[in-house]
């Protein structure tokens, strides 16, 4: 699933004395007010009459990437302006940390995640105790699978503040990636309990709890996900895939219809959906991979492989069984429905919409 990562962004405050000031002041209050243009203008102003200016290029390089843009041609156009701006401001001023965060924060925007690295490496090594550097560096060694030095630099920053939702948030998802569940649990709690309403701080504790074997509790998450996110497609995606290994098919195939009634082009759903239908209805089965195939055709190769499994029972077996029963078989080569025997936790009733789990916390 994709991950929604926090990256954060400063606005340099200094500025020089006189004239400079009054004009820097002016440019940072419409910048504040997302008056974009004013501000631009304010700042380009500012350089023309003081080039040297470093915390002026700084903040035009921010509003230039925040600056709506009509076309993707347009925000990479933007986006290089403000990449020439952090260099210029670097140059001008090599010992404002601010400025190699800000651009490490544009480089991970751009999939530049080794860029993004040197440059917080660089904020850090100016401030070591710079909480957004760390925070920052920890999710762009996050996304290039360096778990460690992810959850390293979380602790570090957690260190520094403890009680940050969006630090116990990205430290959990790289905890979740690490297989380290209860640490993820542990966090994703902690951030719970300063934002009782972040409907998504519950799905991925969802997710981290199907993952220590407590489906009834992760029912109960994103329960409650959806009840303060009613448009919560993932969240019936993944009841969906719970209720189906409890045994609730019917309302596992129900919630995974929702799912696609909230976001239609969600293709994970498609492909949950065709490996659930897979032996007991080839057809509606194949049907659903060929919706996946339109919308994710960088992935063709595997719908196409199981649209052609769908042709035999052994490989209509084979399908569902690798989805869901990999440790053992829940459907006979001939694709009759077999018992399953994992257990149905405590609490959740196999065809009932109600599961009323105890809370293991």
């Amino acid at each position: 699933m994709k991950k929604i990562l926090s990256l954060w962004v400063v606005t340099v405050l200094l500025a020089a004395c006189g004239a400079d000031t009054n004009l820097f002041q002016k440019a940072k209050l419409a910048e504040s007010k997302g008056n974009y243009p004013k501000a631009l203008s304010l700042y380009n102003q500012l350089i023309k009459q003081n080039p040297n200016h470093a915390a002026a290029f700084t903040n035009r390089a921010l509003v230039w990437e925040r600056m709506p843009a009509k076309t993707a041609a347009e925000k990479a156009k933007n986006r290089a302006f403000a990449e020439q701006d952090y260099l210029h401001a670097i140059d001008l001023n090599p010992n404002q940390p601010e400025t190699y965060n800000n651009l490490g924060a544009l480089y991970m925007d751009l999939n530049r995640n080794a860029d993004a690295i040197a440059y917080f490496s660089q904020a850090i090594d100016k401030n070591p105790s710079y909480f957004r550097a760390l925070v920052n560096r920890g999710t762009a060694y996050s996304k290039v699978g360096r778990l460690t030095e992810a959850i390293t630099d979380f602790s570090a920053a957690a260190a520094i503040r403890p009680n940050d939702p969006s630090l116990l948030f990205n430290r959990a998802l790289a905890y979740f990636d690490a297989g380290k569940y209860e640490q993820a649990d542990n966090d994703l709690s902690h951030a719970i309990v300063m934002q009782p309403n972040n409907a998504r701080l519950y799905l991925e504790r969802a997710r981290v709890l199907v993952k220590m074997g407590y489906p009834a509790d992760a029912y109960e998450d994103l329960t409650q996900a959806i009840a303060l996110k009613p448009g919560y497609a993932l969240a019936y995606y993944y009841i969906g895939d719970i209720m189906y290994r409890n045994g609730d098919k019917d309302f596992a195939l129900g919630a995974l219809v929702k799912s696609k009634e909230l976001a239609s082009e969600y293709v994970p759903t498609y492909d949950l959906m065709g490996d659930m239908l897979a032996a007991e209805d080839p057809v509606s089965a194949t049907a659903n991979y060929m919706v996946a195939l339109k919308l994710d055709p960088a992935n063709a190769a595997k719908y196409r492989r199981k649209i052609e499994m769908m042709k035999t029972a052994e490989g209509r077996y084979q399908v569902t069984t690798a989805r869901f029963f990999p440790q053992g078989r829940a459907y006979t080569a001939d694709g009759q429905r077999r018992f399953v025997t994992r257990p149905i936790p405590t609490g959740v009733q196999a065809g009932s919409q109600q599961t009323p789990a105890t809370r293991r916390r």
